[in-house]
């Protein structure tokens, strides 16, 4: 079961040309369950809750140049389960994560920009033993549009860095990795 109570607010200033929103919210889940160390099983964690504050911004600077931030803290806590789990951060939760991108209209149609994604550390496993490192990735975008034709190609993990994604507590052999350096062209015709 899960409830969600959330309040947000949305502001545009300098003649729409900037935007910034911001959200606070409470998400309580109860009768949460995890694989047990076999993977035979699964075993009750209880009631989970997470506090969390979300702000992003957009923001048109000129010239072509366009910048979007974005930021989450999250204070993700079992609050209610065995003495073992009580009081211990959720699984897979960073506490903070973010992104920032910039990108440039260098026109007749073209377009490029670059941005960071920030995740931060979390922990695998219910017992908070296993810690996840953070990390930042970069990616790369480039664009052309005319009128109903759009072309798209986007670079990710620019820089080939190794991370984590997920991983499962029981095992150190049982983690996620991210995905490698990958680029994606993207062709599109609207009717």
């Amino acid at each position: 079961t899960t409830n969600n109570t959330e309040v947000g607010a949305k502001y545009d200033w300098l003649n729409g040309k900037a935007s910034t929103t911001i959200s606070v919210f409470r998400l309580e889940r109860s009768n949460i369950k995890v694989a047990n160390a076999t993977a035979t099983a699964l075993l009750p964690i209880g009631e989970q809750r997470t506090d969390g504050v979300e702000i992003s911004g957009a923001a048109e600077l000129g010239g072509g140049w366009r910048m979007l931030a974005g930021y989450a803290y999250l204070d993700a806590t079992v609050t209610k389960s065995s003495a073992a789990l009580q009081g211990k951060r959720a699984t897979l939760t960073p506490r903070h994560s973010g992104n920032a991108w910039v990108t440039k209209d260098l026109g007749h149609g073209f377009g490029v920009g670059a941005g960071l994604n920030l995740v931060g550390a979390r922990y695998a496993d219910p017992q908070n033993t296993v810690t996840l490192p953070g990390y930042v990735t970069a990616d790369a975008m480039a664009w052309y549009r005319r009128g109903a034709f759009e072309a798209q190609l986007n670079l990710y993990n620019l820089f080939d860095k190794g991370y984590i994604v997920s991983g499962h507590g029981t095992s150190p052999n049982l983690n996620m990795p991210g995905a490698p350096r990958s680029v994606m062209a993207t062709l599109r015709y609207r009717m």
